[in-house]
């Protein structure tokens, strides 16, 4: 398949993947809905925790390799098959630290409460192997595949965890099935991603075998180099990434740290109807990366074109989400959460705040990846991670809940600002600059 598609075709992937995101985190977002009412705001608060935690330590598993592969294989299709299977087999590696680190950092906390947030680690690092098999697809353009694949995925873990509250199921339950169901899911993935000939495992070797092989020549295969060189380029993306959701999580841990786990529940509560709400840029960016990752080598001015038209999309849909949500806020909180969850509302109201840079940013850094300047998001991510969490440490004294919703604010347009000047620099003065 061509990677440089007719509008009409990234209007479809688009749509497919928008509507897929939709029906996913819909159906998550309404576990997440009962959860809170079924749990109370103790166990809810906890159930966050676990899931900031989880999903900050996970991506330790990921490093950037995801994005980086769906670009290799829309720029260089099949030929980028070995270095599919080779960052498959790094991935296996990288599992290891992730599971040791989430023992450790789970180690103070009670038995009950320690192996749920433990469970719940798990399940997230199950999901990186999902997403993993999904953007491979999405380099390919395949959106179908990779909507039918993540969708299915959160559709099955919201209809299992609902089975497990509506029958009386805690924290652990809940934990334990949504471990077991996404390994399911991750199963059948990897079956048919080996089908399709992008995963080749020896014959008599498994998976962790043949990983452990990549290190050792003239044993099964050698991919020492392939494995030197996606590190090389994906280090810088995966630590960005990482900052990207240290980012995302740093409220709830900070909350938990220095007030309570009702706290976390509150936050949680408002950043929960935010969240569903990248949907549209994270939909409109897949669908759009392949060809831009094209476009950047052969045809700059078309990216540039690209890029204006996506941006004023966002800032559109930014401008109108988050409207409709400060109006709606006083009643919509209430009606979902219950009325002990009344202080979400001004929290909701902060959050929506950060739509349109947060929607900006997701187009202006996918750019800086496809032009190959990801180690300029290493350090913005840094310093912006750096701002939230100094502002939010010194806020919390005084203002509560509110101080990561405003840190974020702040954070968001500096992201703004140093991205867009860096796409102002043009990509032949950079090339010529960094050789």
């Amino acid at each position: 398949m061509s990677p440089s598609l007719p509008g009409y075709h990234l209007t479809r992937n688009t749509l497919i993947k928008l509507t897929s995101e939709f029906v996913g985190r819909a159906a998550s977002f309404l576990l997440m809905i009962m959860a809170a009412r079924q749990l109370g705001a103790a166990a809810f608060g906890w159930y966050n925790y676990g899931l900031a935690l989880g999903f900050v330590l996970a991506q330790l598993a990921d490093m950037g390799l995801q994005l980086l592969i769906s670009r290799e294989v829309a720029v260089h299709q099949r030929q980028a098959q070995f270095k599919v299977q080779t960052a498959f087999y790094l991935k296996l590696l990288l599992t290891l630290p992730v599971i040791f680190l989430l023992l450790l950092l789970t180690r103070a906390y009670d038995p009950p409460i320690r192996l749920s947030l433990f469970l719940i680690g798990c399940m997230l690092l199950s999901q990186t192997y999902l997403e993993f098999i999904g953007y491979v697809f999405r380099g390919q353009q395949m959106l179908a595949q990779e909507a039918w694949l993540l969708a299915g995925a959160r559709l099955i873990l919201a209809v299992g965890g609902g089975i497990v509250l509506a029958l009386g199921g805690g924290l652990l339950a809940l934990s334990s099935s949504g471990l077991l169901l996404m390994l399911l899911v991750t199963g059948i993935g990897l079956a048919q991603l080996i089908r399709l000939d992008w995963l080749y495992f020896p014959k008599g070797n498994t998976p962790l075998s043949s990983a452990l092989t990549v290190f050792f020549p003239g044993r099964v295969f050698s991919g020492r180099g392939v494995m030197r060189g996606l590190l090389t380029q994906a280090w810088p993306l995966g630590i960005a990434i990482f900052l990207s959701i240290a980012y995302t999580r740093l409220g709830v841990l900070l909350l938990q740290h220095r007030l309570d786990e009702t706290a976390v529940a509150h936050f949680s509560a408002a950043a929960r109807l935010v969240e569903p709400m990248q949907i549209i840029p994270a939909s409109l960016l897949a669908a759009a990366f392949p060809v831009l990752a094209v476009a950047w080598q052969q045809d700059p001015a078309r990216a540039k074109r690209l890029g204006w038209q996506l941006g004023l999309l966002l800032a559109g849909c930014a401008l109108l989400l988050a409207g409709t949500g400060w109006v709606a806020a006083a009643r919509l909180i209430p009606w979902l959460y219950g009325e002990g969850y009344g202080a979400a509302v001004p929290l909701f109201k902060l959050l929506l705040l950060t739509l349109l840079p947060a929607f900006l940013n997701f187009s202006l850094t996918h750019h800086l990846i496809a032009r190959h300047q990801q180690r300029h998001i290493v350090w913005y991510m840094g310093i912006m991670l750096l701002i939230h969490a100094g502002l939010t440490w010194m806020l919390l004294p005084r203002l509560g809940a509110i101080a990561p919703a405003i840190s974020m604010i702040v954070a968001e347009i500096f992201l703004f600002i140093t991205c867009l000047g860096t796409l102002r620099i043009p990509i032949e003065e950079y090339k010529a600059t960094t050789g």
